[in-house]
């Protein structure tokens, strides 16, 4: 492999991405990907969603989302839906 160090220099931590997959949103929240997606399509987190299809959320929306599911603990984000309804 020409051209790539083995060093502590290039081993350097990347800083954290901006953009998370629906897969990660899903594990740090511990809940399914399918219902990371169908809170996106509902508008209930801020995602965007991919030429591909795929969905992206910001890293402050999953901060956000951390905070209402330590509030709300099983994960029902419907009731803060109906009650701004």
């Amino acid at each position: 492999m020409a051209g790539v160090r083995r060093g502590s220099a290039t081993l350097a931590v990347s800083p954290p991405k901006d953009w998370m997959t629906s897969g990660e949103v899903a594990r740090a929240l511990n809940m399914t990907r399918a219902a990371i997606r169908r809170w996106a399509r509902e508008g209930l987190v801020d995602a965007i969603k991919t030429p591909g299809g795929q969905y992206r959320f910001r890293r402050e929306a999953l901060a956000r989302l951390m905070d209402v599911k330590r509030i709300n603990r099983n994960g029902d984000l419907d009731s803060r839906r109906r009650s701004n309804s």
